[in-house]
């Protein structure tokens, strides 16, 4: 793109409020080495990218990318045999953490979600970042050695540790030796301060400058004023020389282990290196989802044959609520005329189209409605705003003639092209002329175009042109503000007349006016008019038409509300009648019970007639009970049928058949049911959840279980696994201890670091399988032991 349309369209301040929303310096790179391209797969990959993004920061927080640092230097230093420094390994450190703590962001996600959902939302970031590979050894040798302070810490070798001992040993043999001294009467005259200060690395005490002959040591400086002398005594002398030579060997030990730090980041140089390029990649397009979010953005639809279709589009640089356009090109469209009064909104107008499809073309979100079209352009030309050239002897028509010169010669099929005040600077019928002329040659190379104008001669051409078409921008006449609005196939009016008068200049004067006037130019005029009267009476017609149809949605509201509260209230006396009769029935039987004893205990010889009596009832009686159970189940049923989804198991009422749910229409209030190798299509109102295992299968569960558990040992032994083989098998083990029914278990993991130790707690936080967990007691192996119970 020509550096002269970035510039005019301000594309270049875009980029930069993008790349202040990134987090990382390599981040905030990426975005401000970003242009726009005309590659139609990467633009729609890179928005596709920052939509999933989007979606993943709505749903899920930020990304954390705060830990990672550039560590571009460092590592080629590592690289090169290099000793780092305890800052820069600590870089290093910083941006190992923040890669373990995205790939948990990552990880814990993709567990919480169906992977249908992962596949279909957000695969393209799971693709990007499939490559990060975590570093958990060298992690772990970094902390071992380096405290959060970046110092080199005791426990980074035995060797350092023994050294540092030894520090602190003469250092407190020298202290009391010092502290005697200031103390002691016999140096109370001698001394200015009783006070021990260093100077040179070593201990010393301040001595008045006139008493230097009465105290036996060694001068190290003096203060400002020359009073006072810095001593280090005799007595401590030799002490001071060993804690320079131990702290030389200090010195030696650290080196040696920075090092050693220093050749293990070289060894993980090129992992350490594509997950710095992954992360930052993830964050120049986080940044990009945070300013879609930030200015309400969306994704537009992309094309390579010059179409836009722009819906509620906002230039983002107008602050607080810019009023929003909707203006269309391409196809039948390849010309678009603006014309309206100055300040209108023309040239805003003019710079949306422009700075939104530069956006497009760099994978950025648009702040246009969901449903917006951009196409994709090989040359972007914009030629917006007076730019009078001093140096160059241009006047404002030179200037703008100067550049349209390039565009005629450059522009193809694959250009958009952007003109503001087309023909403006010189004599209004020759700017007309011309500016005709250059739209027709312009329709000639089939590129596609957009100009603002004031000349009545361009509305007309566009107005009588195949395949131009006119817009303007909407004036108020009666508060003589312009509202902003574009409105598409209406020419703009000047409205000079009708501001004049409304400001008081004299009618009489006005009429005068409109007298002198070509015949072209009323005619023009005209047109204007009655395309506008045409448009204020369609718009009367739709908002009367909209009133309508709110109106029919408030009524159909109301009666599908009346009908819902009469299928309610019905509902409810079915239950209560189902009730009453539930009742009758066990009313019933008791009564009949009662009777029949009777009849028995009065004559005997009767009674096997008073049995089959007693049976025919109990049959009856059997029957309507049946009768009343099958009702209240086809009730619950049609309850629950909304309820049902995709993947539920149920079984099939009517034919006794079970099966699980893989299609569901709700129109027909049916689903289809795969029950084995055949597919039934039945009533929702058929359909029963399965949420219990059979007698059959639950038979099936338990002898599994018990085959299991002859084969399951109550206790996994990790000692001597890798920190993520160790993961991999505790969580294998958590499935095989719960399927074979065990209700404890013991993890052995052995002291150590500490490291396996944390490997298993990770596992068993997120397993769904612990149902508590403990380190073991002192019998049972103390620290080096998880116990855990199985739910």
């Amino acid at each position: 793109m020509k550096e002269h349309s970035l510039e005019v369209l301000e594309y270049k301040k875009i980029i930069k409020m993008t790349a202040q929303r990134a987090a990382t310096k390599i981040g905030k790179e990426i975005i401000q080495n970003l242009e726009p391209v005309n590659n139609a797969e990467y633009i729609k990959d890179r928005l596709e990218k920052v939509s999933a993004l989007k979606s993943m920061i709505v749903e899920f927080s930020n990304p954390p990318f705060g830990g990672a640092r550039d560590i571009r230097e460092d590592l080629k230093k590592a690289a090169k045999g290099s000793v780092l420094s305890t800052t820069a390994i600590s870089r290093v450190r910083n941006t190992i953490r923040a890669v373990f703590e995205l790939k948990r962001y990552l990880n814990g996600i993709k567990s919480n979600l169906d992977p249908r959902i992962i596949e279909r939302e957000y695969q393209k970031i799971y693709d990007l970042c499939s490559d990060l590979q975590t570093t958990p050894s060298l992690a772990r040798e970094i902390d071992r050695c380096l405290n959060e302070y970046n110092e080199v810490a005791d426990e980074a070798s035995n060797k350092l540790r023994s050294l540092r001992a030894q520090i602190e040993s003469i250092e407190n043999s020298i202290r009391d030796k010092l502290d005697s001294i200031i103390k002691s009467k016999k140096y109370q005259d001698i001394l200015q301060e009783n006070i021990v200060t260093r100077r040179e690395n070593r201990y010393v005490v301040p001595v008045k400058q006139e008493k230097r002959n009465s105290f036996d040591g060694i001068v190290h400086g003096q203060s400002a004023s020359g009073l006072t002398l810095f001593m280090e005594p005799m007595a401590v002398v030799r002490l001071n020389n060993q804690l320079r030579e131990v702290q030389a060997k200090e010195n030696v030990e650290i080196q040696r282990i920075l090092q050693m730090l220093s050749s293990k980041i070289a060894q993980s140089e090129n992992i350490i290196k594509r997950n710095l390029m992954i992360i930052s990649n993830l964050d120049s397009l986080a940044a990009a989802a945070k300013f879609s979010l930030d200015f309400d953005c969306n994704q537009p639809e992309v094309n390579e044959s010059g179409i836009i279709e722009l819906k509620k589009a906002r230039h983002p640089l107008l602050g607080e609520e810019p009023v929003p356009i909707d203006l269309k090109l391409g196809n039948d469209i390849a010309t678009l005329v603006i014309t309206g009064p100055n300040t209108g909104g023309k040239t805003v107008a003019l710079k949306t189209v422009g700075l939104l499809t530069l956006m497009t073309q760099t994978g950025l979100h648009i702040p246009a409605a969901a449903n917006s079209t951009i196409s994709i352009f090989n040359k972007i030309f914009a030629d917006i705003g007076d730019e009078q050239s001093i140096e160059q002897s241009l006047s404002t028509f030179s200037s703008h003639m100067h550049r349209i010169r390039k565009f005629l010669a450059e522009s193809d099929n694959s250009t958009l092209v952007l003109m503001d005040e087309l023909g403006v600077g010189t004599d209004p019928e020759e700017g007309a002329a011309l500016g005709i002329s250059i739209l027709e040659k312009l329709q000639e190379k089939k590129a596609t175009t957009i100009a603002t104008t004031h000349y009545s001669q361009l509305k007309s051409y566009a107005y009588g042109t195949e395949e131009v078409e006119n817009a303007s921008v909407e004036f108020d006449l009666d508060t003589l503000k312009p509202t902003y609005k574009l409105i598409m196939g209406v020419p703009g009016g000047s409205n000079a007349f009708e501001i004049a008068l409304r400001l008081g200049i004299p009618e009489e004067i006005i009429d005068r006016a409109r007298s002198l006037l070509s015949e072209e130019e009323i005619k023009v005029e005209d047109i204007i008019n009655e395309l506008n009267q045409e448009r204020n009476r369609y718009q009367k017609l739709r908002h009367e038409m909209e009133a309508y149809r709110n109106r029919e949605k408030e009524l159909k509201e109301k009666y599908e509300k009346m009908i819902k509260e009469q299928q309610q209230k019905h509902e409810e006396e079915i239950q209560a009648a189902r009730k009453e009769a539930e009742a009758i029935v066990t009313e019933t039987k008791k009564e009949a019970k009662r009777i029949i004893s009777n009849l028995k205990g009065k004559n005997y010889n009767q009674r096997s007639e008073v049995d089959r009596a007693q049976t025919s009832a109990n049959q009856d009686l059997k029957e309507l009970s049946q009768v009343l159970e099958a009702e209240n189940e086809k009730e619950e049923a049609k309850i629950s049928a909304s309820k049902f989804e995709v993947g539920d198991q149920v079984r099939v009422h009517s034919i006794g058949r079970k099966g699980e749910i893989i299609n569901i229409d709700q129109d027909k209030k049916e689903a289809k049911i795969q029950a084995g190798i055949m597919q039934v299509t039945a009533s929702l109102a058929d359909l029963v959840k399965v949420d219990i295992p059979t007698e059959n299968e639950e038979k099936q569960l338990k002898n599994y279980r018990v085959q299991k558990s002859q084969h399951v040992s109550p206790k996994l032994d990790l000692r001597g696994e890798r920190y993520e083989a160790a993961q991999y098998k505790v969580d294998k083990y958590l499935d095989d201890a719960f399927l074979a029914g065990l209700n404890e278990v013991e993890i052995v993991h052995g002291k150590g670091t500490g490291a396996l130790r944390q490997a298993v707690e990770e596992v068993l936080e997120k397993s769904s399988h612990a149902k508590d967990y403990r380190l073991g007691r002192q019998k049972e192996g103390g620290m080096g032991v998880t116990i855990v119970k199985i739910k």
